[in-house]
């Protein structure tokens, strides 16, 4: 009997911490659907995962926008086989002081951030709710649980609602098999925080009890636990892999 491939579809794929997790879900052979609106970062990263072709899918998309999102997961589970783990890391980190904060910058982080992770998840957790299996691992931050260090309240505000959504979710589907956690990284070495130069980082870094930002590898690590079997009685659960930053 042939045997039925293990699928990941990951959302934000084409920046540096999906791209990461991407990679490692490629080298533990399993087959992937990637979202990002980066183009340009998914084509990028297709050369680096080493799959054979038809054993993965690409898609330039807005995770928020539901019908997208709903296609592109219908023709992953026809083409490449039922999805086993959802990873939903895509999103913005706009700094801006509160005030400074338009009616529709306010719509647009929430909606990158927190409106992104229901709609994969609406898309993706009903399929998995009928095998009675699959594991689903979104992405908050320690802003969603202290609030933002540098001005940014309407990302805090998307990253706790992650929280609360993900433990929600765990509540109504876990017993039907769906785990459901969330990874809270601290200062992830990526554009996306916004250290541009070694001083920055060093700043930055020296926040944490380890005195240093992360690699991105660090983060998919830790995600392959939470979508893996080793952590199989974990689910509601919030791993903050952030070096000590908040402990």
């Amino acid at each position: 009997m042939t045997p039925q491939p293990v699928v990941a579809l990951v959302n934000g794929a084409g920046g540096g911490v999906g791209g990461a997790i991407a990679l490692a879900f490629a080298e533990r052979g399993f087959s992937l659907g990637l979202t990002d609106l980066n183009a340009e970062g998914l084509n990028s990263l297709v050369p680096r995962l080493h799959l054979p072709t038809g054993s993965y899918m690409t898609e330039c998309l807005d995770a928020s926008d539901s019908a997208p999102m709903t296609a592109f997961v219908q023709q992953v589970e026809e083409v490449l086989g039922p999805i086993t783990a959802l990873v939903n890391c895509a999103g913005v980190f706009p700094i801006k002081p509160f005030d400074a904060i338009t009616d529709e910058e306010w719509d647009a982080t929430l909606r990158s951030n927190l409106t992104a992770v229901f709609v994969a998840c609406r898309a993706v957790v009903p399929f998995m709710l009928s095998r009675g299996k699959g594991t689903v691992v979104n992405f908050s931050s320690g802003a969603g649980e202290q609030g933002s260090i540098r001005p940014a309240s309407h990302y805090a505000a998307a990253k706790g609602g992650v929280i609360a959504f993900s433990k929600s979710l765990a509540r109504e589907v876990s017993p039907s098999g769906v785990r459901v956690n969330v990874v809270a990284p601290g200062p992830v070495n990526t554009p996306m925080l916004q250290a541009n130069t070694p001083e920055a980082q060093q700043n930055i870094g020296a926040r944490t009890l380890l005195g240093r930002i992360a690699r991105p590898e660090e983060i998919a690590a830790a995600v392959m636990f939470l979508a893996g079997d080793d952590s199989s009685y974990v689910t509601g659960h919030v791993l903050r892999v952030n070096g000590g930053d908040l402990l």
